[in-house]
């Protein structure tokens, strides 16, 4: 049942994307095979994404729930055991460190976004926060991460949250080419102009980041099991 609710939250949060970014995304096809579509469709994008934002967050709490109720047993099979031992010590103290470095990275960069970068971007202030909540979360479940059950079930929930975070990042990466053009164009707001492209990047670096470490970790942690 947990792992249902996982994956339902999953595609939730896929589809999500997946909405938010698709007058974007059809754009840059028909660019691709010189249709004039994209000329105006992109557009739309401001009132697809927050819909698809919406979506995606819940879908993400759906699937950490779900990741939250999961129980040794849902973990057997990629695990070779039902019984779970703890991390080791210091594999567990690095886990809590990481998250806890991220989160304050992540907290510092979304705070000069909304403050010094874009201090007047209104009601998408809030989302341009929303990483600051997941990845204060993920401190939150790390505190326990020498817990075997309760690491497998943090990188459970970090999975899902780190590839909808991926996928959103190609939102920056996409308007990168439009954001250099406006700076080549007009200096006079390279300041505020850099400054938002490098903190729109800094949460999905987090998320590739995040995922890849949590994936070493839980690889160490599967050696570790097996040769016991």
């Amino acid at each position: 049942m947990a792992n249902s609710s996982v994956k339902t939250g999953g595609i939730l949060a896929g589809s999500g994307c997946l909405f938010g970014l698709a007058p974007l995304a059809i754009s840059l096809a028909a660019a691709a095979v010189g249709s004039d579509i994209g000329n105006t469709l992109h557009w739309y994008t401001f009132f697809t994404a927050p819909i698809g934002a919406v979506v995606v967050i819940v879908g993400l709490i759906i699937a950490i729930i779900g990741a939250n109720k999961s129980t040794a047993s849902d973990f057997a099979e990629s695990t070779t055991s039902a019984e779970l031992p703890p991390l080791p010590s210091g594999l567990a103290r690095l886990v809590k460190l990481a998250y806890a470095v991220g989160f304050g990275i992540v907290l510092v960069s979304c705070v000069m976004r909304v403050t010094m970068f874009q201090p007047f971007s209104g009601f998408l202030t809030l989302f341009d926060l929303i990483p600051v909540f997941f990845a204060g979360w993920f401190v939150f479940l790390a505190r326990n991460a020498h817990d075997g059950l309760k690491f497998l079930r943090l990188y459970q929930s970090q999975l899902v949250v780190s590839i909808a975070g991926c996928v959103v990042g190609i939102w920056p990466l996409v308007t990168l080419d439009t954001s250099l053009s406006l700076l080549a164009y007009d200096d006079s707001g390279a300041f505020e102009l850099i400054g938002t492209i490098i903190t729109g990047f800094i949460p999905a670096v987090a998320s590739l980041a995040s995922l890849v470490f949590a994936g070493v970790v839980r690889a160490r942690y599967r050696r570790g099991l097996k040769a016991s």
